[in-house]
C-alpha cells in the first residue's frame, strides 16, 4: 500500500523534474542562440557601437547583450548542479536579477527608439516614459517579492537533480507587466508608422531636394523600412513570445517556465538587432554624404538620439 505521505511528494517531484527537463532544453537553446548571434554581429557591434560616439547607448547595449551571455551559465549550474537549498536560493536571486536588468536594458533601448520617432509629440513622450518607469518599478518590486515567494524542493538522494523551484503567483505577475509594456510599445510603433505613411507617401513629381527627403522617409525608402518595417517585425517577435510566456506561466502545466530562458535570449538578441540595423542604415547615410537627421515638414525624426 502506498504511503499517503510519500506518494504526493513523489508525484510533485516527478512533475518538477519534468518541468526542469523542459527548461533545461530551453536554457541550452537560449545559450546557443545568444552566442551564435553575438558571433554573427560582433564585427558590426565593434564598428557601430563601441567605435561610435555616445555613452548612453553603449551602456544599454552592453547590459542588454552581455548579461544574457553570462546568465545561462548560472542557470546551467542552477538546473544541472548539485547545489544545496541555500545555494539554489542564491543562484535564483543572482540569475533573476541579471535577467531583470537585461530585460530592462532592452526595454530602455526600445523606449529610446520609440522616443526618437515620437520626438515632437510631447503627450506621447510623457506617457511613454511614465509607462516605462512604472514597468521598471513594478518588475523590481515583484522580483524582490518573488525571492520570498519561491522555495526549492529538497531531494535527499545524493543525485544531481539540480535546483527544483516551486514558483508562486508573483513570477507570472512580473511577466504579465512586461507583456503589457511590450503591447503598448508595439502599438506606438505601428501607430507612428501608419501616421508617417499617410503624411509622407512616395511622390515622384517633386523637385530633387524634396524628393530626397521623401525618398528617404517615404514608406518605400530603405530608411523607413529599417526603422519601422524591420523594427516592428522584430518587436512583434518579442511581444508574441512575451505573451506566450505569460500564458504558459499561468497554465499550471509541465511547460510553465519553458519560455523564460528563450524570452530572455530573444529579447536581448532582437533588441540589439534593432539598434544595429538602425546604425547600419545611419552609417550608410553618412557614407553617402547624407545627414542622420531627416526633416519631414514641420517635424524632425531623429534616428539615433544621444
Amino acid at each position: 500500500m502506498a504511503d499517503p505521505v510519500i506518494t504526493p511528494f513523489i508525484k510533485e517531484l516527478a512533475k518538477a523534474l519534468q518541468i526542469s527537463r523542459n527548461v533545461n532544453y530551453a536554457t541550452l537553446a537560449g545559450l546557443v542562440t545568444a552566442y551564435f548571434d553575438w558571433l554573427l554581429t560582433f564585427d558590426s557591434e565593434v564598428r557601430l557601437i563601441w567605435n561610435a560616439n555616445g555613452v548612453k547607448i553603449k551602456v544599454l547595449y552592453m547590459i542588454t547583450r552581455y548579461l544574457p551571455l553570462v546568465c545561462p551559465f548560472l542557470n546551467l549550474y542552477y538546473r544541472f548542479g548539485d547545489a544545496t537549498t541555500s545555494e539554489c536560493d542564491a543562484l535564483y536571486k543572482a540569475g533573476g536579477t541579471m535577467f531583470a536588468v537585461s530585460a530592462i536594458g532592452a526595454a530602455l533601448i526600445v523606449t529610446l527608439r520609440t522616443w526618437a520617432i515620437w520626438a515632437t509629440a510631447k503627450p506621447v513622450i510623457y506617457a511613454l516614459f511614465g509607462i516605462v518607469t512604472v514597468t521598471v518599478v513594478l518588475c523590481f518590486v515583484l522580483l524582490f517579492i518573488s525571492w520570498r515567494d519561491i522555495n526549492h524542493l529538497t531531494v535527499a538522494l545524493n543525485l544531481p537533480f539540480g535546483c527544483i523551484p516551486r514558483y508562486g503567483s508573483v513570477v507570472p505577475a512580473a511577466f504579465l507587466v512586461e507583456a503589457a509594456y511590450d503591447l503598448v510599445i508595439l502599438l506606438l510603433l505601428v501607430t507612428r508608422a501608419a501616421s508617417l505613411c499617410e503624411r509622407f507617401p512616395e511622390r515622384l513629381d517633386l523637385s530633387s531636394s524634396k524628393r530626397l527627403n521623401t525618398d528617404r522617409w517615404g514608406r518605400n525608402s530603405p530608411l523607413f523600412q529599417t526603422v519601422f518595417y524591420d523594427g516592428i517585425l522584430l518587436y512583434v517577435y518579442i511581444t508574441v513570445v512575451s505573451v506566450a510566456n505569460v500564458v504558459l506561466l499561468f497554465s499550471n502545466s509541465d511547460y510553465e517556465p519553458f519560455l523564460l530562458p528563450i524570452q530572455g535570449t530573444l529579447r536581448s538578441v532582437l533588441s540589439c538587432r534593432i539598434v544595429l540595423h538602425i546604425r547600419m542604415k545611419d552609417d550608410e547615410l553618412v557614407r553617402n554624404g547624407l545627414p542622420t537627421m531627416t526633416t519631414c515638414g514641420p517635424s524632425t525624426v531623429q534616428i539615433d538620439p544621444e
